[in-house]
């Protein structure tokens, strides 16, 4: 992304007076509109030539929340005592779930790496690692741990080159089976070597763990060439080739395991990808454009085999599978900036085909081969993707801008198998307008409408009754005010969906449907002085579904929801650390019709005091503690009480 696309991207999104639901749809709509560049530039990473300094911090997460109890936990530390370094970094993470079944699901990680420069080109180290993962649930892979220790040397022998060397032994446990062998490879990096006006960059990783029976395995190179022609041309070539294979136990079949003597068998999952792309950027395209082309060619193959088949009452589940997968992209971005106007231009097109076969197997019939070969070919499928999209901001005034948002996606989806019934084509089309305007230092108001239209239509009747139409309207209006003691950030909004059946006459079991809804919300601060301030968040839904018939626009309503929430608070400052109390209050009633009457169906309603302590001005130390007790009384008969807390922190040092 080049540096006026991404000062447009922060003109688009960088105003904070802006409500916060709208600033959340408009960063999803930049994160699809910029997911295919994203997705082009991801690497495997370089552990031991690449290792990135976080600094010294320690930090934590705890929440309570209904029967869900979540604990986080990271520590990261690095440090350096003259030509000796040394790092230490763990992560735990654990979640308690307290059900009918209760539930304990841990996972954690521990490196330690240290290395010592033995003179300035090379250092020598000793690195160890663990990975502990548990799952009291009964699923296929519910306990492992992966623990190691290698020596790794880091030299340079010429500039901007890199080589890093490891040995080890490894102890991987796996479903009750512990694995032991060695652990070995190497990484290499070329960084930015400038030959005239082509720069290379390039990487490598190889990696084995061979803890036999099982073997995993990590191959993977990079080469990127970097042309710039002028200061505002340049054209950037990549390849990359990567192959992981991973070995995973699971339970053996009865027979198997008589046959084999053994209890678990193995599956090999082996992924290889081949990616070729290349991106042209050319800046000051007729002294006022920005444009990026790329395109991308993405061969990947998956394949899964099993270590031991026994043929003795084979069926089709004993071949091995794999799966090939091309794609081609293409994506263009036109992005133009001058005082009064900012926009970005960009048009997608991609093409997918994915295909699923069976491995032969000697000595097992022919005919249980093509059963497996067909039905993995029900599997097979290809799509086209296109897609157009627009973001705009127009300064009318010093007091008043305009934006506009505009995507228009097409999809495609075949499946050759006349067995697959799944064929469809889908049209997404989003726009979105918005109107602010500076009334006074103090005061913005905004208009907001947007428009939805996605249709889906399955091509074959065995789906069609899917087939529909959803539209979806939207106007909200609103302002914030923000003065020297009281800010206040108010949105009114009515949104209507509409989705239509073509074929709903025919099915009993599918209806049209209608949903509107009217929100409300404020969050308003008075500050009486530097240590005492009033807070005030809220929000109220009303909200209504009822039985669509779009030829005549009537609805029969069938459910209206009433969704109410306030928080008033008191915050006192001391020092560095901030004091809240208050009440929480939500209540969620539910209504049905009956004759177009409407009836109180459920009432759930939730009352009690909230507090929090903050510690966030100080430079090392975040800390915040929050929580509510909850009085709780479900359609005004039954009552329970319930705590939640959140804790969170991080010290850096």
């Amino acid at each position: 992304m080049s540096c006026d696309q991404k000062k447009i991207l922060t003109d688009l999104i960088s105003n904070t007076n802006r409500p916060y639901f709208y600033r959340t749809y408009e960063i999803l709509f930049i994160l699809i509109f910029f997911s295919q560049i994203s997705y082009s530039q991801t690497t495997d990473s370089l552990e031991l030539i690449r290792s990135t300094n976080l600094g010294n911090f320690l930090t934590t997460r705890f929440f309570k929340q209904l029967s869900t109890h979540n604990l986080n936990t990271r520590f990261d530390i690095s440090k350096t005592w003259g030509d000796f370094d040394i790092r230490l970094n763990e992560n735990f993470n654990s979640t308690f779930v307290r059900s009918i079944e209760k539930s304990i699901r841990d996972e954690q990680q521990l490196t330690l790496q240290t290395k010592y420069r033995i003179i300035p080109e090379a250092n020598l180290g000793i690195g160890l690692s663990s990975s502990i993962f548990s799952d009291s649930r009964k699923i296929g892979i519910n306990q492992a741990s992966a623990n190691q220790v290698f020596l790794f040397s880091r030299i340079e022998p010429y500039d901007n080159f890199y080589l890093a060397p490891f040995l080890g032994y490894m102890n991987n446990k796996q479903v009750l089976n512990d694995d032991n062998g060695l652990l070995y490879g190497t990484e290499a990096q070329l960084n930015n070597s400038r030959i005239s006006d082509l720069i290379i960059s390039s990487d490598i990783k190889f990696r084995n763990e061979d803890i036999s029976p099982r073997k995993n395995t990590i191959r993977h190179y990079d080469l990127r060439l970097n042309s710039e022609f002028t200061n505002d041309v340049s054209n950037i070539v990549s390849a990359s080739y990567s192959q992981n294979r991973k070995d995973f136990y699971f339970e053996a079949d009865s027979i198997t395991s008589q046959e084999f003597n053994v209890a678990n068998n193995i599956q090999s999952r082996i992924e290889t990808s081949y990616l070729i792309q290349d991106s042209l950027h050319y800046n000051n395209l007729f002294s006022m454009f920005s444009l990026d082309v790329a395109g991308i060619v993405n061969w990947r193959k998956v394949e899964r085999d099993t270590r031991y088949k026994s043929i003795q009452n084979a069926t089709s589940s004993i071949f091995d599978t794999e799966i090939n997968e091309l794609k081609l992209d293409f994506e263009s971005m036109l992005s133009y900036e001058s005082r009064n106007f900012n926009g970005l231009l960009r048009l997608l097109y991609s093409e997918r085909d994915e295909k699923n076969l069976a491995k032969r197997l000697p000595l097992v019939s022919e005919n249980l081969y093509q059963d497996r070969l067909q039905l993995e070919g029900r599997k097979n499928n290809n799509s086209i993707r296109a897609s157009l999209s627009f973001l705009g901001n127009l300064r009318l005034s010093q007091s008043d801008q305009f934006y506009i948002s505009v995507l228009h996606n097409k999809l495609r989806y075949d499946t050759p198998s006349k067995d697959n019934f799944d064929d469809r084509d889908e049209l997404l089309s989003i726009v979105r307008l918005r109107y602010t305007r500076q009334f006074t230092p103090f005061f913005e108001g905004f208009i907001n409408t947007e428009g939805t239209y996605n249709q889906t239509v399955y091509i074959f009747s065995q789906k069609s009754s899917n087939n529909n139409i959803n539209r979806i309207l939207k106007l909200a209006a609103g302002g914030s005010y923000r003065g020297a003691n009281l800010t206040s950030v108010n949105s009114f909004e009515v949104s209507a969906n509409y989705t239509v059946y073509d074929f709903q006459d025919l099915n009993p079991n599918i209806k049209s449907y209608s949903f509107r809804q009217f929100t409300a919300s404020d969050s308003t601060n008075y500050l009486f002085n530097k240590k005492l301030k009033l807070s005030l968040y809220g929000y109220v839904k009303l909200s209504e579904q009822g039985d669509l018939q779009w030829n005549e626009f009537t609805s029969r309503p069938t459910r209206y929801l009433q969704e109410i929430y306030c928080e008033p608070r008191l915050t006192v400052a001391y020092s560095i650390i901030q004091y809240s109390l208050g009440i929480r209050y939500f209540s969620l009633s539910t209504f049905n019709f009956k004759s177009n009457n409407k009836f109180l169906d459920s009432e759930f309603r939730s009352v009690g005091p909230i507090a929090e302590i903050l510690i966030a001005n100080s430079a090392s130390l975040f800390l915040k503690i929050y929580g509510w007790y909850e009085f709780i009384t479900i359609d005004s008969s039954f009552k329970k009480e319930q705590t939640n807390l959140n804790v969170e922190m991080t010290w850096s040092f």
